[in-house]
């Protein structure tokens, strides 16, 4: 911190003097957004006081909470913030908040710490977050704002398809919904996986505009592929390491043949999609995602333990061979993630009616 950083220590916006002030990391307020309209809705203007070292790029009134010189504690009296709400890790400022003068509130809290922080309410989004906070409130996660699972697309008859594979105890990797420059790694995990066990690849990209140029950069893997839509046998010959799907009604019924799911949408920045995250673990399915976090659900799954996460294709890859080689494992954490997703189902209400 300069000279002139150390003089403005202390120094806030006055018209956020007297507002609501919710404190956290920027990727969590980033991915807080509905949340965080609906509690304007009931408390007013907020003040996101913004901890860690990444920026908050979003548009709604900031201000910068750094630990140096106990600027954050400076801003925080100058503040006098009506109340003071907590979401996440928040960067462990149990200090910063336990000195709050106003009523305080830590939802998805994640450290034991948090309950000597002096809060009102405390609040855990999963069983594993509970067991290190038994005093905390068992809500569900909020920021997800999830009010109903959606139905589930059921096709008994696409799964037969698969019989080659499933007779032969073959392995089936499903790389779902892909956005660009995502299946290169479910090519680079496909060819890590070969090398231990025949497998097969249903690789299903996100958007229909991208279909033909997908299918004909493949070519240079030189594996052997079948396209869903020209799949004239009742079963794909097991030859095949790859089936290409280029029918969006079926991306979501295949969640149901998958031993594996790869979670498009959260393995490059150049991916544009939303990583499905609900469909695969309704069905039960063990879920593996890459190194994005700029999704609530998938932040949320990852913190709870109940999703599998890898920042490069080896890290991937070593967790899918671990998984296939337990699948008695691969199914309790698939059924501790069925159970953690319909624990999130109304959430959001749950901590707004706590918060009063």
């Amino acid at each position: 911190m300069s000279l002139i950083d150390l003089f403005r220590a202390g120094t806030v916006p006055k018209d956020l003097i007297g507002a609501s002030l919710v404190v956290a990391d920027a990727p969590t307020l980033s991915s807080a957004q509905t949340f965080l309209s609906q509690l304007e809705q009931r408390f007013g203007t907020l003040a996101l006081g913004v901890v860690g070292e990444a920026p908050y790029t979003g548009t709604r009134p900031q201000i910068e909470l750094p630990r140096a010189h106990s600027a954050d504690r400076k801003r925080l009296k100058r503040l006098r913030p009506a109340r003071l709400i907590v979401l996440g890790k928040a960067d462990e400022r149990f200090e910063l908040v336990r000195g709050a003068a106003c009523d305080r509130y830590w939802l998805n809290a994640e450290a034991p710490a948090v309950a000597d922080t002096g809060c009102k309410l405390v609040t855990v989004s999963g069983q594993r977050q509970h067991e290190h906070i038994p005093s905390a409130e068992f809500t569900g996660d909020p920021l997800l704002a999830l009010e109903a699972l959606p139905g589930i697309e059921a096709d008994e008859t696409l799964c037969e398809r698969f019989k080659e594979y499933r007779d032969r105890d073959y392995p089936v990797l499903y790389v779902a919904a892909t956005g660009e420059d995502e299946e290169a790694w479910g090519y680079g995990m496909l060819f890590e996986i070969l090398r231990k066990k025949t497998a097969l690849m249903i690789l299903a990209p996100a958007d229909a505009e991208r279909h033909e140029r997908v299918y004909h950069d493949a070519i240079k893997y030189h594996l052997p592929t079948i396209r869903h839509s020209r799949l004239y046998t009742s079963f794909i010959p097991k030859k095949n390491r790859v089936y290409y799907v280029e029918a969006p009604e079926a991306l979501s019924p295949l969640y149901a043949c998958a031993d594996l799911v790869v979670a498009g949408g959260t393995l490059h920045g150049n991916a544009d999609n939303a990583p499905d995250l609900l469909t695969p673990l309704q069905l039960g399915k063990p879920v593996l995602v890459g190194p994005r976090r700029d999704n609530a659900m998938v932040n949320a799954a990852i913190q709870a333990g109940v999703v599998v996460a890898g920042d490069d294709v080896d890290a991937l890859s070593e967790q899918a061979l671990t998984l296939l080689a337990d699948p008695g494992g691969a199914r309790a954490m698939a059924e501790r993630a069925t159970a953690w997703l319909e624990r999130q189902v109304g959430a959001t209400e749950r901590v707004l009616s706590l918060l009063g």
